[in-house]
């Protein structure tokens, strides 16, 4: 039995290493169903989405008021440090800050609205819509 103990032990150690991927795999260590950036984009609000550089506008329209969400590449909720808009060449009307969304007020007349957004770290978002 005393020249068999090394081969049962390099079976079981065989085995284990066998099986280590298959464990890891199974209890979800080494896999990931994360979302890459850029990678969801779908409306989450209902509006209309755009991608300027690696952020993500989702503009959600009203009668009388536009939403703006505004989020990174991963679609982590970002709040800009300034927004506003100009419909249709009136003066520019600054976003009001609401939870988790920049609000806007709309003319009921406005055809189209030229999006400034300022985010913390590059030069303002600047989208014309529609």
């Amino acid at each position: 039995m005393r020249g068999a103990l090394p081969y049962v032990a390099a079976t079981l150690v065989g085995l284990g290493l066998f099986a280590m991927p298959f464990v890891q795999y199974g209890f979800g260590g080494g896999h990931s169903h994360a979302a890459g950036p850029h990678s969801d984009h779908g409306a989450r609000h209902g509006g209309h989405l755009l991608m300027l550089h690696d952020y993500h506008v989702e503009l959600v329209e009203h009668r009388d008021s536009v939403e703006l969400y505004l989020s990174d590449a991963f679609r982590r909720p970002l709040r800009p440090v300034s927004c506003e808009v100009t419909f249709d060449g009136r003066p520019p009307t600054p976003c009001e800050w609401r939870s988790h969304r920049s609000v806007v007020p709309k003319p009921i007349d406005a055809k189209s609205g030229l999006y400034q957004v300022s985010v913390d770290d590059g030069p303002p978002l600047t989208l014309k819509f529609p």
